[in-house]
This record gives structure tokens, C-alpha cells and sequence, in this order.
């Protein structure tokens, strides 16, 4: 596989850094500061990571050729890319195995957070700042039960969209301030992954906005923001448990010594480990993570009830009026059946279902479309007439006439179709189709 860390790409533009960011970076990286800058002049690497609970080894290596794809260090399910050639055909984000939730486009240097969580089968763990969902689709493929949360009402419904399409089970995504979690679920949770709000430094390379909005100021106040999390965010964790904190930022307040701050205000507290990447020496943009934990002990299950995790979750969140988008997976529903004037109730699954199904599942009902061609028709919202396509192009699983059916792709779920004369009848949810 590649490595793309020395990749120049002509069309990237050196970005004008603020004076004052630059001479704090000098104080901060001493003799690697010219190596710091010159990163700069480096495009953004970009990363996917597979999602575990989806990807099969022959798409992994099939996609690993296709898009010349590099290593991760930190994590083993991560993978590196570049832009694509003009002649490249497709990109990632515009798969149809995006789409299935196969794999998550997510900047190498972020996966590092959950992969330092050490997190168990049957550990509860807490994604406090979660969206866009990148470390909460990581954690899920780990835990025994998460939930995850976003404060701000639009980015939470992004995340739930994102929590969906991976196809997770056994994750509650939920709206609400530190403070308010932290009044229902007192020492409850066994892993706490905080990604707190921070001056994005990390983000420099790929977003203008990080650029302008940098200043001194805004650093204090990050560093405010990110105590007052904490400070909820500690009241949480069971006794033995980790609390699991990270920024994209270089700048020490708001890492290294954010982690001494914390321990040293919470005596019960021991910094375990703390890593720092930085993007001239790795192939990301750049991230700090450190690990917590604290003192004492708690009993541990030897087999987590999922089922009856999520409903004490629930129970918990619903008592203390927490808004909550999503908790597991979204049944469908039952309808009354239009096809031959029939009154019988048919039910009808939700696309979330439909995301959430394994290979066998799929095999019981539903048309597998193997051409790629076919499955971008499918997710711009276009009926599929079987008439059209050649018969290596599909494969029908079971759909009787005028029966909902699932819609994949090489083995992997897309959404819903509806099976009429040889037509699928395109039940891809508006919002998601690709234009």
C-alpha cells in the first residue's frame, strides 16, 4: 500500500498562517518548527476507515488496489488516500459502498482517539462531544453499548444519519448538554471519549474557516470550555473506568496540560498514557489524546445485556427530558397493502433495518445489483428495470410481486425498493439520494 505523507499535489496552495500562531508554533516544535511549516506546503491527507462491522476482506483488498490506498499506524482498520486522478471514474465519498456504510471517511489522525479507549465487548461507553460520528462508529464496533451525543441539535442529526448508515445496533444517539448527562448517569459508564470543542489548529491545513477564526483568545477560551466539560464528564465514569480525552489542536493548554490540570484537580484521577501526532512527522493533520484513569474498582459483567442496557439508558434519559434521535435500531412499520386492491397489512421496513442487515438476512429477500453503474442509478433515487440491465448485473434474492425489498450492492446494503412488474421501485429516502 501507499505511502502518501511526501505527495505534492500542484493545484494546493500554501496557506497564509497568522503571525501569532507561527510564533507560538516556534516555541512549541523549537528545531522542528521548519518542518512543521513546510508541512503546509503538503495537500491534507485524507482517510477512510473500514467499518468492521460491515467490510469483508475481499472488498478491503478490492478497494485497497482500486484507490491505491496507504496504512494507518494507530489503527489497523484505517487506510490513507489521496485526491483522485481526473480518470478516476468515482471517489469515495461517492461509492455506492460509502453509501452501504462499508467504510467511514475520516482523517487518519482522528481514528487514534478510540483505538487509545481500550474499549471491551461488554463495556458502556459514553462519546460525549460525538459528531460527526467518526469516533462513535469506531467505539461501536468495540463496545457492549454507547451512547452517543452532540449538543448542538443540527450536528446530532448528522451523527444519527452517520450512526445509521454504519449500521450499528447498539448505539443511542442522544442531544443534550455535559451537565444534563451528567445528572442522569452518575458513575456509570466504564469508557468516556471526549473529544472536546478546541482551537482546531489540526484543521488548518484543510479548512480556511480554522484559519481565520484562530486567534489567543479563542485558545483561552477553549481551554475554559474544555474544563467545564470535564468537569461533568469525570462525574460519569465508574470507578476503574477511563476517561479518554483528545483535541486537533498542537497547542499544550489545551492537551498535555489540560490532562495535569484534570488530575491534579481530581486526586482520584492518574494520567495512564498520552500521545501526540503531528502532521509533519505522520501521515494525518495532526491529534492529541490522553488517557485517564480513575481509582478503585467496579464489578464487571461477564456477559453485557444489550437489550437491557439501552432500556436503563433510556429509562435514565427519558427521566431527566434528554432528547433523544436515535436508540438502536429503527423499527418500520405495518401498512395497508395496495397491491391487487389486497387490505392485508404489509410491513414495511425502515431504512435504518435495511442498513443494519447482515449477508444472510439479505440473501431471504432482496435484489443484490452488482453493477456499479446500476447502484449510482439506484442512490440518485431511479427505478431499476431489471429489463435493463444484463443478468451478471443483479442477482434476485426471493421478491415476490409487489413486495418491499432490500436494494445492495455487492452483497451490502442500500435501502428499499419495491418489486412491481420487473421494476424496483425506488424507496431510497429523498434526503440521502445523490444528485
Amino acid at each position: 500500500m501507499k505511502n502518501h505523507r511526501d505527495i505534492k499535489a500542484e493545484t494546493f496552495t500554501k496557506k497564509v498562517l497568522p503571525e501569532k500562531y507561527l510564533m507560538r508554533m516556534r516555541e512549541i516544535f523549537g528545531e522542528g518548527y521548519e518542518d512543521f511549516v513546510a508541512s503546509y506546503d503538503r495537500p491534507p491527507i485524507k482517510g477512510l476507515r473500514f467499518n468492521t462491522l460491515k467490510a469483508r476482506p475481499d472488498t478491503i483488498k478490492k478497494l485497497e488496489e482500486l484507490w491505491e490506498l496507504g496504512t494507518v499506524a494507530w489503527c489497523s482498520s484505517g487506510r490513507t488516500y489521496i485526491e483522485e486522478s481526473k480518470d478516476r471514474t468515482i471517489r469515495p465519498g461517492k461509492s455506492p459502498y460509502h453509501a452501504a456504510g462499508v467504510f467511514y471517511i475520516q482523517e487518519p489522525s482522528a481514528m487514534l482517539t478510540a483505538e487509545m479507549a481500550d474499549i471491551g465487548p461488554n463495556d458502556k461507553v459514553l462519546d460525549l462531544c460525538a459528531a460527526p460520528g467518526g469516533k462513535s462508529g469506531q467505539a461501536a464496533c468495540k463496545a457492549g453499548f454507547l451512547l452517543s451525543n452532540e449538543i448542538m441539535k443540527d450536528r446530532a442529526r448528522i451523527l444519527s444519519s452517520n450512526i445509521e448508515r454504519m449500521g450499528c445496533k447498539n448505539v443511542i444517539v442522544s442531544s443534550a448538554k455535559s451537565e444534563e448527562l451528567a445528572a442522569a448517569f452518575p458513575e456509570y459508564f466504564d469508557r468516556i471519549i471526549t473529544d472536546a470543542p478546541c482551537s482546531g489548529e489540526g484543521m488548518m491545513r484543510r479548512d480556511d474557516t480554522a484559519v481565520r477564526e484562530w486567534s489567543p483568545e479563542n485558545v483561552e477560551l477553549c481551554v475554559c470550555r474544555q474544563r467545564q466539560i470535564l468537569r461533568e464528564a469525570v462525574k460519569m465514569l465508574k470507578p476503574g473506568g477511563r476517561l479518554v480525552y483528545s483535541t486537533c489542536t498542537f497547542e499544550p493548554e489545551e492537551n498535555i496540560r489540560m490532562a495535569e490540570w484534570l488530575c491534579n484537580e481530581y486526586p482520584e484521577f492518574k494520567l495512564i498514557h498520552a500521545k501526540s501526532l503531528y502532521p509533519h512527522e505522520v501521515e494525518g493533520e495532526g491529534h492529541f489524546c490522553a488517557v485517564m484513569e480513575k481509582e478503585g474498582s467496579s464489578i464487571e459483567a461477564s456477559d453485557l445485556d444489550l437489550q437491557a442496557s439501552m432500556k436503563e439508558a433510556l429509562e435514565r434519559l427519558y427521566k431527566n427530558k434528554i432528547h433523544v434521535l436515535r436508540a438502536g435500531v429503527q423499527k418500520g412499520e405495518y401498512i395497508e397493502g395496495k397491491y391487487k386492491k389486497s387490505k392485508t397489512k404489509i410491513y414495511v421496513p425502515s431504512h435504518a433495518e435495511i442498513l443494519a442487515m447482515g449477508p444472510e438476512e439479505l440473501r431471504q429477500g432482496s435484489i443484490d445489483l452488482k453493477s456499479e453503474t446500476a447502484a449510482l442509478r439506484y442512490l440518485k433515487g431511479e427505478s431499476i428495470r431489471l429489463s435493463d440491465l444484463s443478468m451478471s448485473d443483479y442477482e434476485l434474492f426471493s421478491a415476490g410481486e409487489g413486495e418491499f425489498t432490500a436494494v445492495s450492492f455487492d452483497g451490502y446494503a442500500l435501502g428499499l425498493g419495491k418489486y412491481v412488474n420487473g421494476v424496483i421501485k425506488n424507496h431510497y429516502p429523498k434526503g440521502l439520494r445523490q444528485l
